[in-house]
């Protein structure tokens, strides 16, 4: 076993002592968005972005690492805050309005992406013969794909504060804030004086989870809630019903209109038997982003690469030399 280990060790010392030439360190801003239960126009779903509300775009920030692991191909692994809202309120449908269900979720996500560069360009400006005066431009165009693990902890509020959602069980289904997502996007990248690299990337993210908003199935049983707020936060369409004053005693009680939809575990279709809808479980939510990013790329060589490169390195210096003093 001792053998097989120094003997990988001296395959793989020629490609760590490139590698200092292949990393860049950085970070980014931007916003982001989410589709899902919540959103929408006058009809009931569409695909794509087309149930997406601008008014709902937050900030996303992101620290990551990238390995040049061919000149086409590079890996990254990132971490990225995410920070998703949805509100019925805002909704034309007037399904989803009288539900009146909202929530944020502040998300993290740890993500390991393949980038693939189709396209390249490079310039090169400045005057020539100068020393330092010629400053190199690349430009990159870039596909990526890969996979990640997020951590979602969907909240509302109730009464001022900001009310964890998934260990009430508002449906009574107990899912994980653990997420499996799958990033795919498009970016572009320039590199300037091959030190400073600036970029822009949309990405998108498919999930495995359609609680990112703790909207999915059906309401259930108030009584089978373990908590008040759970009840509350299960069913919100009473907060919007008008308040009736009682002209003897004066208490004040929500009256459900006689043109209110049906919501909530009471109100189940009786011609079916089947429970009210409040979520569409047919389709996971997805969220995307818009990022600017800067990262620094690493030039420095190490002894690996001086020893072995030095030698040739001031053989061409030599050869500089005598090509300038013939002029």
């Amino acid at each position: 076993m001792r053998k097989i280990v120094i003997l990988l060790a001296l395959l793989s010392a020629p490609y760590f002592g490139h590698a200092q030439y292949r990393w860049d360190f950085g970070g980014g801003v931007g916003v982001s968005n989410y589709l899902g239960d919540i959103g929408g126009k006058d009809k009931t779903r569409r695909d794509f972005i087309y149930d997406l509300k601008v008014q709902k775009t937050r900030n996303t920030e992101t620290f990551f690492a990238r390995y040049k692991f061919r000149p086409a191909i590079s890996f990254k692994t990132s971490l990225t805050h995410v920070t998703i809202e949805g509100d019925d309120s805002l909704s034309t449908n007037p399904a989803r309005n009288q539900r009146n269900l909202s929530f944020r979720n502040n998300m993290f996500e740890l993500t390991e992406t393949v980038e693939y560069y189709f396209y390249k360009s490079s310039n090169v400006s400045g005057r020539p013969g100068l020393r330092g005066s010629r400053k190199k431009v690349d430009f990159r165009s870039y596909l990526f794909v890969g996979v990640g693990l997020l951590y979602s902890n969907p909240k509302a509020e109730l009464n001022g504060s900001m009310v964890a959602l998934q260990p009430l069980q508002t449906e009574g289904v107990k899912y994980s804030r653990f997420v499996p997502v799958v990033p795919v996007g498009l970016g572009l990248s320039y590199t300037i004086n091959r030190n400073h690299r600036i970029g822009l990337e949309f990405g998108w993210r498919w999930t495995f989870s359609d609680y990112l908003d703790d909207i999915s199935t059906v309401y259930v049983d108030p009584a089978t809630l373990g908590s008040d707020n759970a009840r509350t936060l299960a069913n919100r369409n009473p907060e919007t019903w008008p308040t009736v004053k009682d002209p003897v005693t004066g208490a004040e009680t929500k009256v459900k209109p006689s043109s209110a939809a049906n919501y909530g575990y009471e109100d189940f279709n009786k011609n079916t038997g089947k429970l009210n809808k409040r979520g569409d479980e047919s389709n996971n939510d997805n969220y995307l982003s818009l990022l600017v990013t800067y990262s620094y790329v690493l030039k420095g060589k190490n002894k690996f690469y001086k020893s072995k490169y030095k030698s040739l390195q001031q053989r061409r210096k030599v050869v500089k030399r005598k090509t300038r003093a013939k002029f």
